[in-house]
């Protein structure tokens, strides 16, 4: 199991490629939660989402002879996206495979970054087998979106990042996809201090980590429901999933419909786009599911590529 030591060393490498992104704050916010909240704002990293970190963490630790032979990952936009970067990054070559449903600004963007696209079917259990396949076939090799601890230390630095600035945090609510980002932050937190109240957030239609850690085994959906595409996944992995037993306090569900709001928060009052799984851990605050009064939250935007035909349908 990865230690904060682990996370301050992907921060030493990060540090010269990722940006700092702000702690954002509104006092609308804070009047209507009745608590002091700041937002990470990981829509503002490069490539818009905290993904960037983890996957040149792991591409930067890759020996002369593994850039050699290509990268390879899946994705359903965000991680083939800062694959796709930090690829160019360390000039090598990098294959995507993505569900033919993607988010079509992500596809995009993750062709123009340079990546090779290969599409497959709608679930997680797909994409791993194309994945597989292109491998065996090519030696690629795997950069995984969340079950590894290079890449868990990147995610990591969101968490040491938010402690740089904040010193007396109560909780910290964390969207949960694989799980690789609320696992770095844990770890992060918990050395900040242990008093500090670690959330996970998912929405009820893709609940398999809130059923997990109530049930304290790995639990892996059939297939999902979810407007929040970051959150697709049919399980959380085995490395996270550990991670998450150790260091997170509860994981929470919200509806898809409780994201809505949210994203029209971030756009009339805040200024900013955030994209639907960017939103969950903000509206868990927002919808107050913990029935939280006086305390000092923060809560991560993980990213802000929103697809703009579903942003003009919740506008």
């Amino acid at each position: 199991m990865i230690i904060y030591s682990d996370i301050k060393k992907a921060f030493r490498v990060l540090e010269s490629v990722v940006h700092k992104t702000p702690l954002l704050s509104s006092r609308t916010f804070n009047e209507m939660t009745g608590n002091e909240v700041y937002f990470k704002a990981e829509n503002f990293q490069r490539i818009g989402a905290f993904k960037f970190r983890g996957a040149y963490n792991k591409i930067s630790s890759l020996t002369d002879e593994e850039r050699k032979r290509g990268v390879i990952a899946h994705s359903s936009g965000n991680h083939g996206q800062g694959v796709a970067l930090a690829s160019k990054i360390f000039g090598i070559r990098s294959v995507v495979v993505m569900p033919h449903n993607s988010v079509k600004s992500k596809v995009e963007a993750t062709k123009g970054y340079g990546a090779e696209v290969v599409y497959c079917g709608l679930s997680t259990d797909d994409r791993e087998k194309t994945t597989r396949e292109l491998t065996d076939k090519y030696g690629y090799i795997l950069v995984h979106p969340y079950n590894d601890e290079k890449l868990i230390a990147g995610q990591g630095t969101v968490g040491l990042e938010i402690f740089q600035d904040i010193k007396d945090l109560d909780y910290l609510f964390v969207p949960i996809g694989g799980g690789g980002l609320i696992s770095g932050c844990a770890i992060a937190a918990k050395h900040h201090s242990s008093k500090i109240k670690v959330i996970g957030v998912e929405t009820e239609g893709a609940n398999d980590c809130y059923q997990s850690f109530r049930q304290k085994k790995l639990i892996k959906l059939s297939s999902v429901n979810t407007i929040a595409d970051g959150m697709r996944t049919l399980s959380v992995g085995s490395i996270n999933f550990d991670i998450i037993m150790k260091y997170v306090d509860d994981v929470i569900t919200i509806k898809d419909e409780d994201i809505y709001p949210m994203m029209k928060f971030f756009v009339e009052r805040m200024k900013i786009l955030v994209e639907p799984t960017g939103a969950v851990a903000p509206a868990a605050v927002m919808k107050n599911v913990l029935g939280l009064k006086g305390k000092k939250i923060a809560a991560v935007i993980s990213g802000g590529n929103v697809d703009l035909e579903i942003l003009k349908d919740i506008l």
